[in-house]
């Protein structure tokens, strides 16, 4: 819940950003490229982490309740860190950028609600004495296809930040 409701203001404070005009503010040096490249290859480290611990699920039998647990308190240890860095990527775009993606950012904060719902039933697994392992594999598949998700749309910001706006060709 509480990941919920940041992600909630998290979205506000976006879509707030996204609706000042531009005004005399000194430049700031533009990290958002870097931000953008980052998240990006934390989307593909987790993605390694779901297809393993997928994997691993499969070779596990019901009766593996402890050894599926401890697969998914790792999944949420490795889960944790992208909220900070998808907090520090959308600190990293100006108000500019934002109005420039924000159909993009949009579906990009949904995802992240994703990771987080999914973040919180892998802990609810971990704790769970009766564990089935296939349930911690459709968790893994469902991180997966987020994952796919949130990295087309990663892609897509990047390119459309990075590709120079077309601009009238004038012959003289």
């Amino acid at each position: 819940m509480r990941h919920t409701l940041i992600l909630a203001g998290l979205a506000t404070v976006v879509l707030n950003l996204a609706s000042f005009g531009t005004g005399t503010m000194v430049p700031r040096p533009d990290t958002s490229r870097a931000a953008l490249i980052n998240l990006g290859q934390d989307y593909g480290h987790l993605q390694l982490w779901a297809e393993a611990i997928a994997e691993a699920t499969d070779t596990l039998d019901s009766g593996d309740a402890e050894h599926a647990r401890v697969l998914a308190q790792q999944l949420v240890k490795v889960i944790g860190p992208l909220e900070a860095d998808f907090e520090e990527t959308t600190a990293s775009l100006s108000t500019n950028q934002l109005q420039q993606v924000l159909p993009l950012w949009e579906r990009m904060v949904f995802a992240h609600a994703g990771f987080l719902l999914l973040q919180e039933e892998a802990a609810s697994l971990g704790t769970d004495p009766a564990l089935d392992p296939s349930e911690l594999r459709d968790v893994a598949s469902q991180l997966s296809a987020v994952l796919d998700f949130a990295s087309e749309i990663q892609r897509q910001i990047l390119s459309e930040l990075t590709t120079p706006a077309p601009t009238p060709i004038r012959l003289l």
